[in-house]
């Protein structure tokens, strides 16, 4: 195969250019979108940790206890 067919065939630098420009901000959006999504999932985990510790009983222990043997009660 000659040398100028094969560059017939083979695609320009051209198209090989815009191609990977399209690829470098294709991926830029993803790593934004992810970003933006790793905040959003920080955000309601952080939102479910609140909710969880509000719902959880409140125990005060030092109400509880009585005194035991020579320990006099201030």
């Amino acid at each position: 195969m000659s040398p100028e067919a094969l560059d017939a065939s083979f695609p320009s630098a051209r198209y090989f250019q815009v191609h990977f420009e399209y690829l470098h901000e294709t991926i830029n959006d993803l790593k934004q979108q992810v970003s933006h999504a790793n905040q959003q999932i920080a955000e309601l985990q952080e939102q479910l940790q609140a909710q969880s510790m509000g719902e959880m009983p409140t125990v005060n222990y030092a109400s509880d206890t009585k005194p035991v043997g020579n320990l006099r009660q201030s």
